[in-house]
């Protein structure tokens, strides 16, 4: 092949291949003039740019949780608590769990939506777009793209979850009886269903799990995630010195500030006599657990200082960068290279997958 073969430049839609035997490669700026052609692939790969199929999915599985609203609740049967007078004579009482008063909504469903995805968007704007003008903050790709996706992902599924278990169990709420428009002027039989209100007894066996709970710490778990991220505050220099040391562990709580309040809205539905303690805890998981997942998903493990609040899509990036200078540089020392190249590999939190993308380079 001659060293003065006709200009290839590489495609911005296709992978990184490897070098084969290369006499010299096109520089930068012998590519500056080349044009994307217009059409399907180009369409292509703005799709995959934007993730748009993963929000796309994202958004099915959304309404397909709004679905189970429609499904009916489950019917149980009124609990009722047996007195007996004497052998012959019995009356029926309610059951105090579910007798409580229903009191006005500390944070009610408009305000928890709004504050529980404005938050932690505008944060997530402040960080990227605001902050660096006035700041040294590191410029993160992909950033603001991959954190919308984590936070509809981990409301999808805690919704998901929550919804579903709602209809399922129609567990009693504590202010059932108040909520649902208990006739008790009525001498209740035990089988009778004195509730006057049809659609505050369907909104009355909604109690478990939490769907505050669950959707306050979908949202807020990832903000803090993100957070604790972009900080890395688990560098080796942290205890260096006595500032350094206290600024870290200032940051550690705030970080976990937007927890705080998540814990604030859960505590406001046994408060409100809108949920049991065993609802509250239950949505609090599943929300939690939501987000984990999301932000697992989409970025980088904490716990690694050097991959901690970046996205996947950038890890595979900078891997790919390491892996190509390795593959130019390797010459004669083959050995060496795929030991470093491999090492590379190791480090990264997404594992398996680039460990596959990297064997499949070498």
């Amino acid at each position: 092949m001659s060293s003065k073969s006709t200009l290839q430049c590489p495609s911005p839609t296709v992978e990184f291949q490897p070098v084969t035997t290369p006499s010299w490669t096109p520089r930068p700026e012998d590519c500056a003039d080349v044009q994307e052609p217009a059409g399907p692939k180009r369409r292509q790969r703005l799709l995959c740019e934007f993730r748009v199929a993963e929000f796309g999915c994202t958004l099915l599985m959304y309404i397909a949780a709004k679905v189970f609203s429609l499904v009916p609740v489950n019917d149980r049967p009124i609990p009722r608590i047996q007195i007996r007078l004497n052998s012959t004579a019995t009356i029926w009482a309610r059951d105090p769990a579910i007798d409580e008063v229903m009191k006005t909504e500390q944070v009610p469903m408009w305000s928890l939506i709004t504050f529980g995805l404005g938050i932690p968007i505008v944060v997530n704007f402040l960080l990227n777009f605001v902050l660096p003008k006035f700041r040294d903050i590191r410029a993160i790709p992909y950033d603001v793209r991959d954190f919308l996706l984590s936070l509809a992902q981990a409301v999808t599924l805690a919704t998901l979850l929550t919804k579903f278990a709602k209809h399922a169990t129609g567990r009693f709420r504590p202010s059932f009886y108040d909520m649902c428009g208990w006739d008790y002027d009525a001498v209740w039989d035990g089988v009778t269903n004195l509730c006057t209100n049809p659609d505050g007894e369907k909104e009355g066996r909604k109690s478990f799990p939490s769907g505050h709970a669950s959707f306050a710490w979908a949202t807020m778990l990832v903000l803090t995630l993100y957070l604790l991220g972009r900080s890395r505050l688990n560098c080796s220099r942290r205890s260096e010195s006595f500032a350094r040391g206290g600024t870290k562990t200032l940051k550690l709580f705030l970080c976990f500030v937007p927890c705080l309040a998540a814990s604030w809205v859960a505590i406001t539905r046994s408060i409100d006599n809108w949920h049991h303690y065993g609802d509250i805890v239950t949505g609090s998981m599943v929300g939690a657990v939501s987000a984990c997942l999301a932000y697992s998903y989409n970025y980088g493990s904490i716990f690694c200082w050097q991959y901690a609040g970046l996205p996947c899509e950038a890890i595979h990036d900078k891997l790919k960068e390491e892996s190509q200078d390795i593959e130019l540089q390797r010459g004669g020392d083959a050995p060496e290279a795929h030991e470093k190249l491999h090492a590379i590999s190791r480090t990264s939190h997404c594992g398996q997958n680039a460990r596959m993308s990297n064997s499949q380079r070498v």
